[in-house]
């Protein structure tokens, strides 16, 4: 380590002060003049790794003052010069041109061979230390007169210490080469003669901090303790006490340690990452809690730019800056003195960054990484490979939840609930139980996801780097921007972990794809910043070989570009036709949702039309009916005949399936083949769509009235095949109507469904001879209604392709039931509600086959209800949050009310007689229920866990009435049964083992 001892504990301020000049030629400019220009620089990984380790910055000049006199010039003619300055104690020679390069002066690399007056300072045989590159020029303005200026630090992989200090060169050759080409420059014995020691300005805020021999002595023992295992495990007493101060001002009380996991944090020898949380109320640059590290380990610049466009579009950001950063380790009499030079100041998470964004305070939250950590730590430790690693510890489904600022969050009531809230919502969304769109702010977190995309920010899409602020006023998640590592080409489109099959998500995100794609944001982007952005790369080039490619964004916009809007989106097969429509199988061939609309002609006219336009999944195909319009015929008259006649297959030709991707909406037409499948495919492809093939027009007693009414009228009617009506209409059904059910006919409806009788004039479903089928409600868009209604001895919709459990069922499809029978029903289920809102009151279930009522991820109510010899359970939930009230169960097979699958039942006067089993929650369900009386059953009350992927149950009664029971209560360990508030003891890991027919309860084979 480079070492300046002083015998004053006093920081000297630097009264230097200068003007850099500003870069003028913006990025997308060079964009414009320089397409093709070369943009990766070669270098070794000796070479990276001796960059990372050389020291920095003590005394600076400007570059203006640098090219205004000859004092570190080695060389110079019309159109070059060649100068030296010793930045960052590592010599580094700067070429300058005074026009724009062009032609060889542009392409050629850079060749430097430093010849030393040590000769055992070199490796190996090496006659000289070679130091290679190539690089982009940087534009300098200075006094008006722009320059074109390259710059190389003195480091080479063929001398031993990486870098070369001035004092052991003899002298230099350098020019500039090309493979084959040979050499357009070529400056020989190019001597060192009188240069100054000092080096180049940043014009950047001074950062000073200090801390005693003691504390830095932990802290070298904690880098070299992280540098021998490989990784960087914090803990809470790692933090130093220590003082810090801005531009020389007052210092600060502040506590510190070393931050980063990786050990790139911790390798520079002076450049260590530090967190720093400052003490009291106060604040630093506006910050409590912040780090410092080296550049490099966000990719220098590229983080910075990253945070001011998320920032732009109010997602939360972090404030990133950069400072000259300077470290005094206190020894009594002897201060050490240790310049860091230019270093990232990175904002961490706390309410003054909630507060500093414009949000409402509010809590933050993360997966915790440190199972993750601990792990790499152990691999690294014991030598092994990194497919050594566990798989387990390194999964986001074992990743704890954590909260920022826990101890707050914890001790206030009002954040404590906001935690609970939101960890719920990550929780189900980890678990699939929601989508993105359901929980997070979907604006917000498809513009951050846009923005990753354009800036190559992959690694701020891995799990252990998300952030998320819970947003109280909203109560959704909104993302937080964190350690992207922009500044890469994109490879594949980026995506946000947990957003499978997220339509709404999906079709946001395509549309800010589109927009941060677009030449107008990048370039009002980068106008916005541009002023900024120069002035640092103009600091940061004073020290590093930075370079910063403003060509990423425009290779990554146009890779999006052709993501979103690939060449071709489906093909297309016709598979039939006839004078009425044509049939055709679209395969949808990118990796995107595709809405088809319309059958055009080669001219754009409108020939069929099929009901609403149809999105088809990525990566999949569907068959489409166009029916034809009247007109069809008159695209394709014959010059010969002067008659509109569609010729097969010649006219296939000028037809166009119409069709867009959804959130891009650029119309775009697909021409069709004209043949399709085999016959054997054909005909499974008809018999399937005829079976969903809406027919109601055929039926009877269906009349059609004003405002899409479907009207089944009162009196005795048959139904001998299924009756299958479409989304956009509402079935009524007349009080007095009596439908019976024959040769295994059901009725398959989108439509909202109001089955409304009244106590004179009941609604009766049956069937008369016991072959019917049931009922199937699928995505209704209103409520349906069932009032004064009976179904008896029905059973499950179904056909060889497709079934469904119960004797009536309403999927995503809300309903109001009441006065209502379902009796001697003939399958699994004799109501199967499933992803829906219903209240049900009144309402009688009796002989059911099976499970009487079984609501699958629903919300609602049960109140007056009573079940009578239930095949199997009287209630049966999963995932599903139910209330119950004043409810009978007589004589179950199986449970009386059984909650699984993180349900949630509560209710009140309940009552249970005879059957094998009362109340049963397994697998993470709770039921809280008060007045409820068991009696007559073989087993009254059980608690446990059936699946794995799920966790115990849980069970609270107040006024219990339990009699004549076999067994009153049956808890496995961990599950918990409480009665009156008093803990019930539990007696087994393997209550399952007891339960489905192998003591208590039916078999469930």
């Amino acid at each position: 380590m480079k070492i300046k001892n002083t015998t004053s504990k006093k920081v000297k301020a630097s009264t230097i002060v200068a003007i850099i000049g500003v870069l003028l030629l913006s990025f997308f400019i060079l964009i414009k003049d320089n397409p093709n220009i070369i943009k990766n620089i070669s270098k070794t990984k000796d070479e990276a790794s001796a960059r990372l380790n050389s020291p920095t910055v003590l005394k600076t000049i400007t570059y203006a003052g640098l090219f205004e006199t000859t004092d570190h010039e080695l060389y110079s003619d019309a159109t070059l010069s060649v100068y030296l300055a010793n930045t960052t104690s590592v010599p580094k020679l700067i070429y300058k041109y005074n026009k724009k390069p062009e032609g060889r002066d542009l392409s050629d690399s850079f060749f430097i061979h430093v010849y030393v007056k040590d000769s055992t300072k070199l490796k190996g045989n090496a006659q000289y230390a070679n130091v290679d590159f190539k690089q982009k020029p940087e534009v300098i303005t200075t006094d008006k007169t722009t320059y074109y200026v390259f710059q190389k630090d003195l480091i080479s992989s063929s001398y031993k210490e990486s870098y070369i200090p001035l004092e052991n060169i003899a002298y230099i050759n350098t020019g500039r080469f090309q493979p084959k080409a040979g050499r357009s420059l070529d400056l020989r014995k190019i001597t060192l003669d009188n240069i100054p020691q000092d080096q180049l300005k940043k014009q950047l805020e001074k950062i000073h901090f200090v801390v005693d021999q003691k504390a830095f002595n932990k802290i070298k023992a904690k880098r070299d303790d992280a540098l021998s295992k490989g990784v960087l495990i914090s803990e809470d007493d790692d933090m130093v006490d220590g003082r810090i101060s801005l531009n020389n001002k007052e210092f600060q009380k502040v506590e510190l340690r070393l931050k980063g996991d990786w050990t790139d944090h911790l390798k520079h020898e002076n450049k260590w990452s530090y967190r720093f949380i400052m003490k009291g109320d106060q604040t630093f640059k506006g910050m409590r809690k912040f780090s410092v590290q080296h550049p490099v380990v966000r990719n220098y610049l590229w983080e910075w730019l990253f945070n001011k466009a998320i920032k732009d579009q109010g997602i939360i950001g972090l404030r990133y800056d950069f400072a000259d950063v300077h470290l005094t380790v206190e020894n009594g009499s002897t201060d050490t003195e240790i310049p860091m030079g230019i270093m990232a100041i990175e904002e961490s998470f706390d309410k003054i960054l909630i507060e500093n964004n414009k949000k409402r305070e509010g809590i933050i939250l993360a997966f915790d990484e440190s199972l993750l950590w601990k792990d790499r730590q152990k691999q690294r430790v014991l030598g092994l490979e990194p497919t050594a690693q566990s798989r387990e510890l390194h999964s986001l489904r074992n990743a704890q939840i954590k909260v920022f600022n826990e101890n707050k969050v914890l001790a206030d009531p009002a954040l404590l609930k906001q935690f609970e809230t939101a960890k719920d919502l990550l929780e189900g969304l980890r678990q699939g139980k929601y989508m993105p769109s359901d929980v997070f702010d979907v604006e917000k977190l498809s513009m951050f996801l846009a923005l990753s995309n354009l800036f190559g920010g992959y690694h701020g899409l891995i799990w252990h780097n998300l952030r998320f602020y819970y947003n109280p006023i909203t109560s959704k998640l909104e993302p937080i921007s964190f350690d992207s590592n922009s500044g890469t080409r994109l490879e594949k489109t980026l995506q946000y972990p947990m957003a499978k099959n997220d339509t709404v998500f999906q079709k946001k995100l395509l549309e800010k794809l589109k927009l941060v794609s677009s030449a107008s944001f990048i370039n009002t982007l980068m106008l916005d910043h541009n002023d900024q952005l120069a002035s640092l790369k103009m600091d940061l080039f004073t020290e590093y070989d930075a370079t910063f490619d403003i060509d990423i964004l425009t290779y990554n916009s146009n890779f999006i570009k052709k993501q979103i809007n690939p060449a071709v989106l489906i093909t297309a097969n016709l598979l039939s036709h006839d004078e009425k429509q044509i049939k055709v199988e679209i395969k949808n061939v990118s990796g995107l949702p595709i809405t088809v609309e319309h059958l055009l002609d080669d001219e754009g006219r409108v020939l069929g039309l099929y009901k609403n336009p149809v999105t088809i999944k990525e990566r999949s195909s569907t068959v489409i009916d166009f029916k034809l319009s009247q007109f069809f015929v008159n695209a394709f008259v014959s010059k010969k005949n002067k008659k509109g006649t569609f010729q097969y297959p010649k006219d296939v030709q000028k037809l166009r399936i119409a069709h867009y991707v959804p959130g891009i909406n650029v119309k775009r037409e697909a021409t069709i083949k004209p043949y399709g499948k085999n016959s054997t495919l054909e005909k499974s492809v008809a018999f399937y769509r005829k079976a969903r093939t809406p027919n109601f027009t055929t039926f009877s007693f269906i009349e059609e009235q004003p405002e899409n009414i479907l009207f089944f009228k009162e009196g005795n009617h048959k139904l001998t095949r299924d009756l299958i009506i479409p989304t956009g209409y509402t079935i009524k059904v007349s009080p007095g109507c009596e439908l019976d059910f024959k040769n295994n006919a059901s009725i398959l409806s989108y439509a909202t469904f109001i089955s409304n009788g009244t106590a004179q004039k009941p609604i009766k479903f049956y069937s008369s001879d016991g072959t019917g089928g049931g009922i199937f409600i699928s995505n209704a868009t209103q409520p349906s209604q069932i009032r004064y209604s009976r179904f008896d001895n029905l059973s499950n919709p179904n056909s060889a392709t497709w079934s469904v459990s119960g004797a009536v069922n309403f999927h995503e499809s809300d309903v109001t039931i009441t006065h209502t029978t379902f009796s001697n029903n003939r399958c699994e289920d004799g109501l199967n509600i499933i992803r829906s809102s219903f209240t049900m009151t009144d309402t009688t279930f009796e002989g059911t086959q099976s499970d009487a009522f079984d609501g699958d991820f629903v919300t609602g109510t049960l109140e007056r209800c009573t079940f009578i010899n239930a095949g199997n359970d009287g209630i049966d939930v999963s995932g599903s949050t139910l209330v119950i009230k004043d409810i009978t169960i007589k004589n179950p097979s199986d449970k009386a009310i059984s909650a699984g699958e993180n349900s949630t039942i509560t209710g009140e006067n309940i009552h249970v007689s005879g059957g094998e089993i009362g109340v049963v929650s397994k697998d993470l369900s709770k039921v809280n229920l008060s007045n409820l009386s068991i009696i007559d059953t073989r087993l009254g009350i059980s608690a446990f866990q059936k699946k794995s992927e799920y966790g115990v149950a849980s069970i609270q009664i107040a006024k219990l009435t339990l009699q004549n029971n076999e067994l009153d209560y049956l808890i496995e360990n961990k599950s918990s049964l409480t009665i009156d508030n008093v803990a019930v003891e539990t007696v087994s890991n393997n209550v399952i083992d007891q339960m489905y027919g192998k003591e208590y309860g039916k078999s469930s084979r």
